[in-house]
């Protein structure tokens, strides 16, 4: 029987830490990546009613970062918390929600997993995006179901890719990669172990990433995903044939999957 804990530790964790896991990391890319993100404000919004929030909740937001959800969240409830390692990023959260007129969230400086969620109290609804960059991802999942009164919802990487887009994926890493289990599929397995049946939906998701010119596209992929010189080769080959030019802009279209995760908390109502 496959030890589905131990299994994140050893293959996603350590992602995390290469990848961003590291609050010095996301606050050094804070700016850029709210930059790009903003530039799609359709998704959160379509995201968000999925959550069936009402007036009345209280909502637990884990790793908001710069608010990409806690701010559509924050003008449909009465209370937000959303918690993130990075101080960048929730200095970002902080202006948006202050540019909203928003005076119903709490942004907390902290990692989830040490977190000692008894400040806060239990939340009507906890929400993840892309966001679990934790160590030990059974007791967070034992963590998050015990502080949620009625709905979990966790978006996860579904592919073999993970942050990367699928087919640069399966260049870079080949057979090894094919060989391991997604996110989505560890969580899914241990939420099954903890006598939850989640619903389970995968979506396939394509982002618009607008680059200075090629050159800049292969240097943000190559030091987003700490790949060596050995890599980068593959990388240019890649955004060469994958790229399209807008004007003087090199545009592409990153290819991901990613799974939604939803369960009602037992007894939730």
């Amino acid at each position: 029987m496959a030890n589905w804990n131990e299994i994140w530790k050893n293959e996603k964790y350590p992602m995390w830490i290469e990848n961003g896991g590291l609050a010095r990391y996301w606050d050094m890319i804070a700016a850029q990546r709210f930059q790009r993100l903003s530039r799609n404000k359709d998704a959160p919004e379509r995201e968000v009613e999925e959550f069936n929030l009402r007036q009345t909740d209280t909502v637990l937001d884990i790793g908001c970062g710069t608010g990409r959800l806690t701010i559509p969240i924050a003008k449909r409830v009465k209370y937000v918390y959303g918690i993130d390692v990075s101080k960048e990023m929730l200095k970002i959260a902080k202006e948006q929600g202050e540019k909203e007129g928003l005076k119903n969230i709490k942004l907390i400086n902290a990692n989830f997993e040490t977190f000692d969620v008894n400040r806060i109290g239990k939340a009507d609804v906890s929400v993840s995006y892309n966001s679990l960059g934790v160590y030990d991802i059974k007791n967070t999942l034992i963590k998050i179901n015990n502080v949620t009164k009625r709905d979990v919802f966790i978006f996860t990487f579904a592919g073999k890719g993970e942050w990367l887009d699928e087919r640069l994926a399966e260049i870079i890493y080949g057979e090894r990669q094919r060989n391991v289990p997604s996110s989505a599929e560890i969580i899914h397995n241990l939420l099954k172990e903890m006598g939850i049946n989640p619903d389970f939906e995968v979506n396939h998701n394509i982002y618009k990433r607008e680059y200075d010119n090629i050159d800049d596209a292969v240097k943000n992929i190559m030091e987003f995903y700490k790949f060596t010189e050995v890599f980068k080769k593959y990388v240019e080959k890649f955004v060469k044939k994958n790229s399209v030019r807008d004007g003087k802009r090199c545009i592409m279209y990153h290819h991901r999957d990613i799974a939604k995760i939803h369960w009602r908390v037992e007894n939730g109502r």
